[in-house]
């Protein structure tokens, strides 16, 4: 899932990592289904005019592929529980605090409509947005997605070598801030 982690990276900062190089990389590496996963994925974090563009990408280099099934079956309301767990409350109200809009749109479009119809397990899925987070060196929403991380089955070691993935394109004092919040949230155990 690496060389996707780099490429849902680059959707959101391509002024550090080119989307099209690291598209390349990611299908010399993993699954074309994968691949299209990971930009359907990258759209709550990085719109719809990256996956627009990559999605075409993608298909210039396989114009025969079958787009891979989605999952019918959606759960939101759950699996943003998983993800955020007992400050998922708090959260919400956040969000409603922002604007009376956002909480139903980030639950069901982001969760609902992208995450909960993706075949990709829930850590997978929360590697993809802690590297798009890395990107867009947004903190506050990066420390709240690598508790999501670690709330799916993610450990210490695994979140630093994602970590360690991104060390030649993502900002040192993002990686440093990332490496801080996983420390702090491993070592509250």
């Amino acid at each position: 899932i690496l060389p996707c982690c780099q490429l849902s990276f680059a959707l959101a900062a391509p002024e550090r990592l080119d989307p099209r190089i690291a598209l390349e990389r990611a299908l010399g590496r993993c699954p074309l289904a994968e691949v299209e996963e990971t930009i359907l994925q990258s759209i709550p974090y990085s719109g719809f005019p990256a996956a627009v563009e990559s999605l075409g990408w993608l298909r210039e280099l396989h114009p025969d592929a079958d787009s891979y099934p989605r999952n019918a079956t959606k759960q939101p309301e759950s699996f943003f529980q998983k993800i955020y767990g007992e400050s998922e409350k708090k959260i919400r109200s956040s969000l409603r605090d922002r604007h009376e809009d956002l909480e139903r749109w980030i639950i069901e479009f982001a969760y609902g409509t992208v995450m909960e119809s993706s075949w990709l397990s829930s850590d997978a899925i929360e590697a993809l947005a802690v590297s798009s987070l890395i990107g867009q060196a947004r903190l506050r929403p990066l420390h709240s997605h690598l508790r999501g991380a670690l709330r799916t089955g993610h450990t210490r070691k695994s979140l630093t070598l994602l970590l360690d993935s991104l060390q030649k394109v993502a900002h040192p004092e993002v990686l440093r801030a990332a490496a801080k919040m996983i420390e702090r949230e491993c070592s509250s155990d």
